[in-house]
């Protein structure tokens, strides 16, 4: 075999499999179908959760250390550490914003998250990946993937043409849409719930935001045409892509002079197919990473994690040790969406406010304001707190709360018994924070 580990895809897990692989010693190769790994082209929050996790990827805590030199990410479960020199942000507050102006915290004065800069946390894995030996093929996406007797064959497109490279193990981290998973045949396994999610969003500068405390503000926009604005390093906020056409919406004429001045200076896009997950992420001799095998993103966090975990679970088989069960016990654990309370928070999340009207997502706003909740989950775990206020709007959200239920019955059938991660019961319908949940050691 010419290589110990081939890695397909050079995002956050893939770089931190490739470095941690080649700083123990192992001969590796990671492809990448970007010719400049480092620049960022698709939709990416660029947020760091730190002990406040939102549950829907990476629920481990994640902690921050800062010194006069930079900073470093800690991750105390897998039990490693990450080094970053770019620019930070704390994040302490979430707020949704009605058409009319009513605000609701979903976070309120918590130190919850920090925005970071995902090109230069990137840069810094690929150097540092790169000096610890991994040779790193950009240019060159990964196509597919199949187990050997002694390996795994990787076949990957370059200038020159297809050509297949051996390994004795390999590990697939190249995203929602995974070129690998699909080549071996886990999608047939998977139901599609959404089977084209598109996003765009734009950095802008420019931006006269009068809100008080948006600097380190996320801002939720909610209305049928909803929008979010986060805070970035400097002059930019993230922010619709179309900007312009949204401030012609007469709900957001208030807002309108804050992007009198603005423009986008960066625009990202993202297109994914969104299917349940992979609940056994490895197949053969090839280890599933991050997006690869999620329904939705891992966090840039998770993925990093992953990376980390599958290195050091392939190391363990290579030496004739049991390393896959205990990463895909870890797997299971460690993110939301192999819980079955992931769908129902999801549909019940975005898909109740896509029925509402404007006037009804104004009045849902004004009847929690101020309040430090998730309105859309609080009101589908307990709907009947509305019934005497507004019987119309209630008769409306029992039916909404019906139809999803019915919706996802498919997508719970494919979870076995015993996979809740959560001790506590509606723990999915609950706000922002950390859970207790059990990881096998």
């Amino acid at each position: 075999m010419k290589y110990d580990l081939i890695v397909v895809g050079g995002g956050p897990g893939g770089l931190m499999a490739a470095k941690t692989a080649a700083e123990d010693g192992l001969k590796v190769l990671l492809v990448e179908q970007k010719k400049d790994i480092t620049r960022i082209t698709r939709s990416c929050l660029q947020v760091c959760y730190l002990e406040w996790v939102c549950p829907d990827g990476y629920l481990e805590t994640v902690k921050l250390e800062l010194s006069h030199t930079g900073a470093r990410f800690l991750f105390p479960g897998p039990g490693f550490s990450i080094d970053y020199t770019g620019p930070l942000k704390v994040l302490n507050n979430c707020i949704w914003i009605s058409p009319s102006g009513y605000k609701v915290h979903t976070m309120k004065d918590e130190n919850f998250a920090f925005y970071f800069d995902k090109e230069v946390f990137v840069a810094g894995l690929l150097a540092e990946a790169e000096k610890a030996g991994a040779e790193v093929w950009s240019g060159t996406p990964g196509i597919a993937a199949e187990n050997t007797k002694d390996g795994v064959k990787v076949r990957v497109r370059s200038k020159s043409g297809e050509q297949t490279l051996e390994a004795r193990k390999a590990i697939a981290a190249d995203g929602l849409n995974s070129r690998i998973v699909d080549s071996l045949g886990l999608n047939k396994e998977r139901k599609v719930f959404i089977p084209r999610f598109k996003s765009l969003s734009s950095d802008l500068e420019g931006v006269e935001c009068d809100f008080p405390g948006h600097e380190t503000s996320i801002l939720m926009f909610k209305a049928r045409e909803g929008f979010g604005l986060t805070p970035r390093a400097g002059n930019l906020k993230s922010g619709p892509t179309n900007f312009k056409e949204v401030m012609k919406n007469p709900n957001y004429a208030k807002y309108a002079h804050w992007f009198r001045n603005a423009r986008a200076v960066r625009n990202y896009a993202v297109s994914n197919t969104v299917r349940t997950p992979v609940r056994e992420p490895v197949v053969g001799n090839v280890v599933i990473v991050g997006d690869a095998g999620a329904s939705a993103e891992t966090w840039i966090q998770g993925a990093v994690a992953c990376g980390y975990q599958a290195v050091k679970a392939i190391e363990k088989e290579l030496n004739g040790e049991k390393g896959y069960p205990k990463y895909i016990n870890w797997w299971q654990k460690a993110f939301y969406h192999n819980d079955p309370g992931f769908f129902p928070r999801v549909f019940l999340n975005f898909g109740l406010m896509q029925t509402w009207t404007d006037d009804e997502i104004d009045y849902v706003c004004k009847f929690f304001q101020g309040q430090k909740l998730i309105p859309t989950l609080v009101l589908a775990k307990n709907p009947e707190q509305i019934k005497d206020d507004n019987p119309e709007f209630y008769d409306k959200l029992k039916k909404g709360i019906a139809h999803f239920t019915k919706m996802i019955e498919p997508l719970l059938e494919t979870y076995p018994p015993g996979s809740t991660i959560f001790k506590e019961p509606h723990a999915n319908l609950g706000r922002w924070r950390p859970y207790p949940y059990v990881v096998s050691q």
